[in-house]
């Protein structure tokens, strides 16, 4: 068979010469890429054997998957929720002053043609009444900037609901957390357009409408498959149920393994955004990948094929001491030529789709391992300030390393003294057993059978042969006391907790009690040490935040937006890649993605609430702002609070109803002198 499609190959070759080119350039790519996977093994291998070490593996016998513990502290604390996104007007989009607009005004009133035969008063007025309408178009440009950065707000809140991202975002953190390296990869997902591959993908009818077709393909070469032929006649069978095919689109967001994300080499892994090219390997199931890029049966045999890989809840083995540890045991899915293989033989047949990211090229080629051809041509992904859709979280890194140091790797040394001290420890205490000596030529054979044989609790009769009585004979056996100094783990435990920036009152176990001051000097060290990583976070979500807006813009519609936001959403017609760069600013509200500090948050606004509610009330007095004012001004306050105590309240349901407007009273006339 395969001298058969060799054959066929190089006949399709000679009659199509792009082929041959297409064939060879696909080649370069992918033997570039084996190239940089070759490059980066020791990280992939140090991947593996951080997953062991949270995972719990140990050849101890006495263990504790410490590791794994503080992983799902730091997760819980470091992305508790989607974060706040804040989105303001730009520093460009703000009025001038009203000097200078008074200043621009006059400008231009001195410039007209006639204005040397205006005099100075009427000039005057003119720049006056320039400066009013300038004024008044610089207030309606503020105004639908701040209008279009609410509705932005809304959207970009919408689309990482839809696109779950709270559920992916704490797999993206613990990937970070375990190995140091966290991939979160954003796109726009669309049937009718080029779109990135995700490992996610959307659902539609689409693809199953094509998965049918490539059946109907099959079974036309096998018409004697019972099992196929009745899986195409049950497939069928639901499409035909639906009202009329649906096509899904709208934002996605999915995790990326570390090992199947391939950055080029010669640039630091923190410095991905100017890397050459990025490359991807997305596992994809081979039905569902001869449905997606319509690959002909032909086709589809030349792909290389994988299987999920067995799953293994643990070993009884060191991670650091195992020998035949290798890169390939970081992958998930493998083939029957992958060393330490093991194959779960019942699994679907997958094919790795590799997707390259081409800066320089700028283009998107995506390729299948094994097949010598592009699976879909070429295309442009969406213009956007950065080329790349993917989003890094990296911990620790080296100065000078290419690849960041996780935190396992850090403390592997001193997770295993600490199994190894606990170990010691039991070997100890099982040699320690309560045991009795005594005089054998003073009891009998028989006598000794009955003491070394009885059972607990019984009654044991006992006769010597001698004049001496049995306490005279017999004395406990001794044994070597336990020094608890030499088995003492808590300096190994603070030091592991210095290393990973968890408290020993997070992990659930305080050993010695402390004083209100030493545990709030305790918090503040933990908030100081997982404030840098959690910068880490929202700085890649912030950059999220601008990528998801910058493409919202591109793809959704007035329609669309208005379907989110409210009939009132303001939503302008698209004007490119820049037309958000001098209309607002993306932020994220710092600390809003992490598990808030309830306590301190809390006692802080209680002392700052009674200055702004005076301040307030103060600045409206002084301006003779109307009561209708000051009302909203302090409802909002209101908000806030209930909304920093975490306390689910309907405020607006509380706030009493306007009353009638109140009555103007007649003027009084005034009074006559001399009346």
């Amino acid at each position: 068979m395969t001298d058969l499609l060799n054959a066929i190959d190089a006949g399709l070759a000679q009659a199509d010469p792009g082929r041959e080119q297409e064939a060879a350039d696909v080649k370069r790519w992918f033997k570039r890429i084996e190239q940089a996977r070759k490059f980066d093994e020791e990280a992939r291998k140090q991947y593996a054997k951080d997953r062991r070490y949270a995972r719990g593996d140990s050849g101890f016998e006495v263990d504790a998957n410490i590791a794994g513990t503080n992983i799902d502290i730091l997760e819980s604390f470091l992305y508790a929720k989607n974060p706040d996104v804040a989105i303001t007007p730009a520093p460009r989009a703000q009025p001038p002053s009203d000097a200078e607009i008074l200043a621009a005004a006059q400008r231009l009133a001195k410039q007209d043609p006639n204005a040397a035969l205006v005099p100075p008063e009427a000039l005057d007025m003119i720049a006056q009444d320039k400066a009013a309408e300038m004024r008044e178009q610089f207030q309606q440009q503020l105004a639908d900037v701040k209008a279009l950065a609410g509705t932005s707000e809304v959207i970009v809140s919408q689309l990482w609901g839809d696109a779950g991202l709270k559920r992916r975002g704490r797999t993206w953190v613990r990937s970070a957390l375990t190995v140091g390296v966290g991939i979160l990869k954003a796109s726009w997902q669309e049937r009718t357009a080029p779109s990135p591959e995700t490992a996610q993908a959307i659902n539609d009818l689409q693809r199953d409408i094509a998965r049918l077709k490539a059946m109907e393909q099959d079974l036309a070469e096998d018409a004697g498959n019972e099992a196929l032929l009745a899986q195409y006649q049950r497939e069928l069978a639901r499409l035909q149920q639906q009202p009329e095919p649906v096509v899904s689109r709208g934002f996605a967001v999915d995790v990326v393994q570390p090992e199947n994300w391939q950055v080029a080499p010669g640039v630091m892994l923190g410095d991905f955004l100017d890397a050459p090219w990025i490359a991807e390997r997305i596992p994809m199931r081979l039905e569902d990948a001869r449905a997606d890029f319509g690959l002909t049966a032909q086709q589809a045999k030349k792909a290389t094929i994988y299987k999920a890989r067995k799953p293994e809840m643990g070993r009884n083995e060191t991670p650091a001491l195992a020998e035949d540890l290798s890169a390939t045991d970081a992958d998930s899915y493998v083939t029957t030529a992958t060393p330490n293989a093991s194959i779960d033989g019942e699994s679907d047949d997958y094919v790795m789709v590799w997707e390259i990211w081409d800066r320089g090229g700028g283009c998107v080629l995506t390729g299948i391992e094994g097949c010598p051809f592009w699976v879909k041509p070429p295309w442009t992904p969406t213009a956007t300030e950065r080329f790349f859709p993917y989003f890094g979280v990296f911990i620790s890194f080296v100065d000078g390393q290419r690849h960041p140091q996780s935190l396992i790797a850090r403390t592997a040394k001193l997770l295993d003294e600490y199994n190894r001290i606990g170990s010691a420890e039991r070997d100890h205490r099982k040699r320690v057993m309560p045991q009795v000596m005594f005089d054998e030529e003073q009891v009998s054979p028989a006598t000794a059978s009955k003491l070394t044989g009885g059972a607990v609790g019984e009654w044991i009769p006992v006769s010597t042969t001698g004049k001496r009585t049995l306490a005279e004979i017999a004395l406990p056996k001794p044994y070597n006391q336990i020094d608890p100094a030499l088995y003492d783990r808590n300096r190994i435990m603070s030091e592991i907790e210095r290393l990973w920036g968890v408290q020993e009152a997070l992990s659930g176990a305080v050993n010695i009690a402390k004083t209100a001051t030493e545990a709030e000097i305790q918090q503040t060290g933990f908030q100081a040490r997982s404030g840098g990583r959690r910068d880490a976070v929202e700085g890649a979500l912030g950059e999220l935040a601008q990528y998801t807006i910058e493409v919202a813009r591109a793809h959704v519609t007035l329609e669309d937006a208005q379907a989110i936001a409210g009939p009132n959403a303001f939503w302008p017609q698209y004007a490119g890649a820049d037309d958000l760069q001098s209309l607002v600013s993306v932020d994220i509200l710092a600390g809003s993605s992490g598990k808030p500090n309830t306590t301190a948050e809390r006692e802080a606004w209680a002392m700052t609430l009674p200055m702004l509610q005076q301040g307030v009330v103060q600045i409206g007095q002084l301006r003779n702002s109307a009561p209708e004012d000051l009302a909203d001004s302090l409802a909002e306050l209101l908000r806030i609070t209930v909304e920093r105590s975490g306390d689910r309240i309907d405020v607006d349901q509380l706030l009493p109803k306007a009353g009638p407007a109140p009555v103007p009273m007649p003027e009084q006339p005034m009074p006559v002198e001399g009346a």
